[in-house]
């Protein structure tokens, strides 16, 4: 339907929208309708994949690449810059949401925008491409992070029912601004494996993102304040199952997942290790010919 056709209310906030005001005719579009989300998925499932490839092609020309990674090392690298670009791209998302435009604040089950639509559909379609190549990596070498795959497997049941729903979208948009850590700790992993873990640049970006892990737990504490003091919308109108996949995921990340990931990320900028292949580094420092530069990794 027109947005001209809808109540008042809802055309102040959609004129107010920023995509809206980027490209107006998405106002035009009914967002909930099947095609839409399907075509939003299936588009954005594609993007990544793209960036993937492309990032793959293009790191094949760096010596790093070329000559030192195995082939374990140079999917993890292609997926780790799918990966810094969500997180690139969904950080001013979530910021404009928490601290910015309190449209979805207001009733954190009901409210939505066109910009929250199209980024929780964003989301879904890049969970979906993480989840495939997480679980296709894992089968083909043998390799299993079970705090990863959790969290992505409930990231994408979580985003998909959202989705189906069309509710929740302030936790789900806003929660974005956690990403806010993956663009550091994907180039703290390329700069460990291009042999800079001991360089300035090194110190200032695990400097970053150990803050930055630290901000992730204020956000999430932050939630269950907002969710006490609009606990009664949320008990009444959320759907069961938004309901308990935000507070099963919200528990996990506040009280296990962002505390390990603090502790790991401190201790790995005292002691730079690939804490994500550690098989690898037990190989090294077996061939006596290169213990130490198993220590350099």
């Amino acid at each position: 339907p027109n947005w001209i056709d809808l109540p008042l209310f809802v055309q102040e906030i959609m004129m107010d929208d920023p995509l809206v005001k980027l490209y107006p005719p998405i106002s035009k579009l009914n967002l909930e309708s099947r095609e839409v989300k399907f075509y939003s998925l299936l588009c954005t499932f594609l993007l990544f994949s793209i960036i993937f490839a492309i990032s793959y092609f293009i790191s094949s020309f760096f010596y790093t690449f070329k000559k030192i990674l195995r082939t374990k090392e140079k999917v993890f690298w292609s997926l780790a810059f799918v990966r810094a670009t969500f997180g690139l791209t969904c950080l001013p998302i979530g910021l404009y949401y928490l601290s910015v435009n309190d449209a979805l604040k207001k009733d954190v089950v009901n409210s939505t925008t066109v910009l929250s639509t199209m980024a929780v559909y964003y989301s879904v379609g890049f969970f979906i491409f993480e989840c495939t190549a997480l679980y296709a990596s894992n089968i083909i070498f043998r390799f299993f992070d079970s705090f990863l795959f959790a969290h992505h497997t409930l990231s994408l049941f979580g985003y998909c029912i959202v989705t189906y729903y069309g509710k929740g979208h302030f936790f789900a948009v806003a929660g974005l601004v956690l990403e806010g850590t993956t663009p550091f700790t994907c180039l703290c992993w390329m700069l460990l494996k291009a042999k800079w873990a001991h360089t300035r640049v090194w110190k200032v970006n695990q400097f970053i993102l150990v803050h930055l892990f630290h901000c992730r737990t204020m956000v999430e504490t932050y939630f269950y304040f907002v969710s006490y003091f609009q606990w009664q919308t949320i008990w009444s109108e959320m759907p069961s199952p938004i309901f308990y996949s935000l507070y099963i995921q919200l528990s996990l990340q506040l009280f296990l997942l962002t505390p390990y990931w603090t502790y790991k990320k401190t201790q790995q900028m005292m002691n730079p290790i690939d804490w994500n292949h550690p098989e690898l580094v037990e190989q090294k420092t077996k061939n006596g010919g290169i213990v130490n530069h198993a220590h350099r990794d």
